[in-house]
């Protein structure tokens, strides 16, 4: 499929497109392995669910957005290191513009959103309950500060316009007298039309060409890092609630057998040369940064050293540290 999307008049090209959230697949396997947090586990995998499928409906909404006759610079999912080079912020989706950059977060939750004392006071409500969530203006103006630092000199006047679009129809925005600008940026995914219609109005002077908008998406993009699925220190997970073994690519059971050169199910009969690639992923993921060979043995119930050794080293999904036996593994970065 090609990432160059015409829509109207508008060409947008798309560098970087959302895809399905890796943690999704891995807390599915991680439900196959793993039983003490269950609970917690599938709550999380639900949210992350739900804010992924809101997503993607924003993009019915994206396509029908006219700018004019502007070329629009499109990334989505784009996650970046901080200015403080510890931490990362994300951007659901971040379109530019000649004249302006719109960056739209993407909230899925229903329930009521309200708004007071000029915005400064901020509650979310759900079936009458308070529940605490990130204040999402105030969020929004963290990600366009953030990239401003990143995008550097040149970028200080570039207009980047901040909108939070709520997935669930029936979510409600409250706001006192003080407050009533929130509507502006705080809306529902039908009205984010007229905003990009507003901007268009509002911000009429170009700051930069095509060719440097794409030099400047691509550049992003490759900036984008994935993040870190460290479940065996989110939900405090030990060695022994994780069960061993490799999991079957076709029936998702455990463990099947190594038969020389080939994974073997005795479930289901399936046969696969790499089913123990996502198997080593799996313990990086539930049950410890590192791996020795003997916990690459015990994990995915093999006998030789050096049959372990190979699984790893042909994996092409780990570095390593060390020499013989003192070598231990890691992802790779």
């Amino acid at each position: 499929m090609s990432n160059i999307l015409e829509i109207k008049d508008v060409i947008s090209i798309i560098i970087k497109k959302r895809q399905e959230p890796e943690s999704i697949l891995m807390l599915k396997r991680g439900l196959k392995r793993i039983s003490k947090q269950r609970r917690d586990m599938e709550l999380e995998l639900r949210n992350i669910k739900q804010g992924y499928h809101a997503e993607c409906e924003l993009d019915f909404y994206l396509e029908r957005i006219g700018i004019n006759s502007n070329d629009v610079i499109v990334l989505q999912d784009l996650r970046l290191p901080a200015a403080d080079r510890h931490s990362f912020f994300q951007m659901d989706n971040l379109l530019l513009t000649s004249y302006f950059a719109v960056n739209i977060d993407v909230k899925s939750q229903p329930g009521k959103f309200t708004f007071q004392n000029n915005a400064r006071n901020f509650q979310y409500y759900l079936h009458g309950k308070k529940y605490g969530m990130t204040h999402p203006i105030s969020q929004v103006d963290e990600q366009r500060d953030q990239l401003r630092f990143w995008l550097g000199a040149g970028w200080e006047n570039y207009p980047i316009v901040n909108l939070v679009a709520l997935a669930d129809p029936n979510a409600e925005i409250a706001t006192d007298s003080s407050s009533d600008w929130v509507y502006e940026c705080v809306m529902p995914f039908a009205l984010l039309k007229d905003s990009f219609k507003r901007a268009t109005k509002q911000y009429t002077q170009s700051f930069f060409q095509l060719s440097e908008l794409t030099r400047i998406g691509y550049q992003l993009a490759q900036a984008h890092c994935k993040p870190e699925l460290h479940y065996w220190k989110r939900f405090g997970i030990e060695l022994g609630d994780v069960e061993s073994g490799v999991l079957c690519p076709f029936c998702g059971k455990l463990a099947m057998d190594r038969l020389r050169v080939i994974w073997d199910c005795p479930h289901c009969g399936g046969r696969d040369r790499r089913a123990h690639v996502m198997s080593i992923f799996d313990h990086f993921v539930f049950v410890k940064p590192t791996m020795t060979n003997q916990e690459c043995r015990e994990f995915l119930h093999v006998e030789k050293e050096h049959t372990a050794r190979a699984l790893m080293t042909n994996a092409g999904i780990l570095d390593w540290n060390g020499s013989n036996r003192g070598r231990v593994y890691v992802l790779k970065k």
